[in-house]
């Protein structure tokens, strides 16, 4: 089997002085990004420019000699900041044309809103002369392609909304043509862990991650767990995933529990799935972090939780304990987990527990505490760690949910 396909690189340049000012959040090019990788499309660098003619043509130049195409966004509207067009053609070396499709399209668009289209909207019907015109049925900026160098560039209006309709109506088909895409697909799949850090999943498999390989791998950090993915290309779609499979083998025996899932799971569904196989139910108790454990289940379509509380201090504690006081510690941890569970008859109980202390020079330092109780089940864990609000109480959920998936893993190896 082949498994030296050469993918088409690509540069997505974001453009307008309202990205670079942080007035709009740049959405555009995440979903040029993903869209684009499914088609077997390789994103080597993402630019913004602001609204100067010579800014935006240094970048597209750039893009040209690095990558074998570009995308651009925005700066395809009515007004005299709009300069993508005139970018693009001074980069090629030729004039702009006119195109009285492009015109007929945009006035209609007027006439179905009811409105007499102003004079500056014409400045919408040039594109540099040679260029593919793409017009747009959904909005007044048609987009174009021109090839510069020999290298295309494909021009998008900045509308999100026109952007994604354009983008799978008509570009995707352009590019798969262009560069023989259906000959061969981009497949992947991701490995999601928790409980490990990026450097010591990194100090595991690291000799597997071989840039430029096929397949290859790579590494996402986010909140609580690291993402691998693993993506090959293949004639076809069972090539890819022959490819992938040994490699995802060897991964998850090395990794083993650390990984919880893959793909679209998600910790609180894995979680879900092993209650239900089991035929149990759960219930929470949080303090510190206020409930977010609890929350992932609620936005699950449907779940094994039954109840969650959240108290906020230790004398609330002691209260629920049925005690004059107590200090947060594991055997705490695991009391409140007894209680949860049998104050409302459920199968599970799972609390997350611990002390804030704010620090003098800002943000705050944590003892955590989490813990798993039920027939057969008894596991807790504890932490400490430092940080902001925010990621205390976000790794604290993550925490003792993970908690919670050990404690059933273990009774059903058992």
């Amino acid at each position: 089997m082949d498994t030296s396909i050469k993918s088409p690189t690509c540069e997505i340049i974001t453009i307008g002085s309202e990205l670079l000012l942080g007035q709009i959040e740049d959405t555009n090019t995440a979903y040029l990004a993903r869209e684009l990788a499914r088609e077997g499309v390789v994103i080597r660098f993402r630019t913004a420019a602001g609204d100067r003619m010579d800014e935006i043509e240094q970048v597209i130049r750039s893009a040209i000699d690095r990558c074998d195409m570009v995308i651009t966004t925005g700066g395809l509207g009515p007004t005299l900041d709009d300069l993508t067009r005139e970018a693009v053609s001074h980069s090629a070396g030729v004039e702009l044309e006119f195109r009285q499709d492009l015109m007929d399209g945009i006035e209609e668009i007027f006439r179905l809103a009811g409105y007499k289209m102003p004079k500056n909207n014409r400045r919408q019907a040039f594109i540099p002369a040679g260029g593919y015109a793409i017009p747009n049925p959904v909005g007044t900026a048609p987009a174009f392609i021109k090839e510069v160098k020999g290298r295309p560039v494909i021009c998008l209006p900045g509308v999100p909304r026109e952007l994604k309709f354009l983008l799978g109506k008509e570009v995707i088909p352009w590019v798969r043509h262009r560069f023989s895409l259906d000959e061969h697909m981009l497949t992947y799949r991701v490995l999601k862990t928790v409980g490990i850090g990026e450097s010591k999943v990194d100090s595991l498999i690291g000799d597997l991650i071989k840039p430029g390989e096929n397949p290859e791998i790579g590494l996402l950090a986010s909140m609580g767990e690291i993402k691998i993915r693993i993506a090959a290309k293949g004639k076809s779609e069972q090539d890819a995933h022959r490819l992938i499979t040994p490699v995802a083998e060897e991964i998850c025996s090395r990794l083993d529990k650390k990984i919880y899932g893959q793909d679209d799971d998600t910790l609180e569904s894995v979680i879900d799935a092993l209650l239900a196989d089991k035929g149990l139910n759960l219930s929470i108790l949080e303090t510190f972090s206020g409930g977010l454990a609890a929350q992932r289940f609620h936005r699950l379509p449907s779940s094994r939780l039954i109840e969650s509380r959240v108290i906020s201090d230790e004398r609330q504690v002691a209260r629920y304990l049925g005690q004059d006081n107590a200090m947060l510690e594991e055997r705490t941890a695991l009391g409140l987990a007894r209680k949860i569970r049998d104050r409302i008859n459920a199968d599970v109980g799972l609390a997350i527990a611990g002390l804030l202390k704010k620090e003098e020079r800002g943000g705050y330092t944590i003892k955590g505490f989490a813990a798993a109780a039920g027939e057969g089940i008894e596991k807790d864990f504890s932490w400490n760690m430092g940080g902001d609000l925010f990621t205390l109480q976000q790794r604290g959920a993550v925490i003792g949910l993970n908690t919670l998936r050990l404690a059933l893993l273990d009774i059903q190896e058992g």
